[in-house]
């Protein structure tokens, strides 16, 4: 009895998902477009393909690696205030989260993923 409003309110989500879905089910277009495989960039389709190069995956991979050592930081800077109260079980803790963090560093770096250079592509 307990969980009676947690049910309702999940019965309700579930609905509304269902509603939209049908909605777009039944209100969509059915026939293909033109240029419905296009890449498709701020809400222009690409019409010609000339126009748009590609990144190099460096880029992407640089990404990941400074948003994991972001959330590093901001777990490192909460934790250096309430220092004093977590003790050494806090210590370990923060230790072990580093630890995992310098070994996925580590990582990368050997498999050579922080080592890339740009290449001429032929077009």
């Amino acid at each position: 009895m307990e969980y009676i409003g947690f049910l309702i309110f999940f019965a309700i989500m579930v609905g509304i998902a269902i509603v939209m879905i049908s909605l777009n089910w039944l209100f969509g277009p059915k026939t293909p477009q033109e240029y419905e495989d296009y890449p498709y960039e701020c809400g222009v389709p690409l019409y010609d393909e000339s126009a748009q190069t590609t990144f190099h995956q460096g880029y992407y991979l640089l990404g990941l690696l400074l948003l994991l050592f972001d959330i590093e930081a901001a777990f490192l800077f909460p934790w250096t205030v309430v220092y004093r109260w977590l003790g050494i079980f806090g210590f370990i803790e923060m230790f072990l989260f580093i630890l995992i963090l310098t070994y996925g560093l580590l990582y990368a770096w050997k498999k050579g993923a922080l080592n890339w250079q740009f290449e001429m592509e032929e077009v």
